[in-house]
């Protein structure tokens, strides 16, 4: 069995200099198979962040590209303010923050999330009752 591979310092240092550089991030986590203890030389090193820049996917892909040249190594980033409630919670629920610039504003916006998300779950809980008793996810 192989071992799992880990960030080492240098790469995380790298990572959170150049991201605070490019767009001055006041969060950033990593997540996927580096904090689950799957990854493996063909993995991606997984990256969200929060910025109140706004930053769009293609700069956000171009920030990957950027990382992958300094750190040698495919980088997905995600900005968690275009991502889905549903991927954000599992962003904050697993993943390891590599850099928080204000602890208070952390801590509001993942219980925030988690608020968002515990209210979606209510809301789908009503749909998914009605498709139950109606038999099909159509009306009628």
């Amino acid at each position: 069995m192989t071992d799992s591979l880990v960030l080492n310092s240098t790469q995380i240092e790298t990572i959170v200099h150049t991201l605070n550089k490019l767009i001055d991030p006041w969060i950033i986590i990593l997540f996927g198979s580096y904090t689950k203890g799957r990854a493996r030389e063909e993995s991606d090193i997984d990256i969200a962040f929060l910025t109140d820049q706004k930053v769009d996917e293609y700069q956000s892909f171009c920030i990957a590209q950027e990382l992958a040249e300094l750190i040698g190594k495919s980088i997905d980033c995600v900005n968690l303010h275009s991502a889905s409630t549903v991927f954000q919670v599992q962003v904050i629920g697993h993943g390891k923050v590599l850099y928080c610039k204000d602890e208070t504003r952390r801590m509001y916006y993942f219980l925030r999330t988690l608020k968002e998300y515990a209210l979606l779950n209510e809301e789908r809980a009503t749909i998914l009752k009605q498709i139950k008793e109606r038999g099909t996810i159509y009306g009628g």
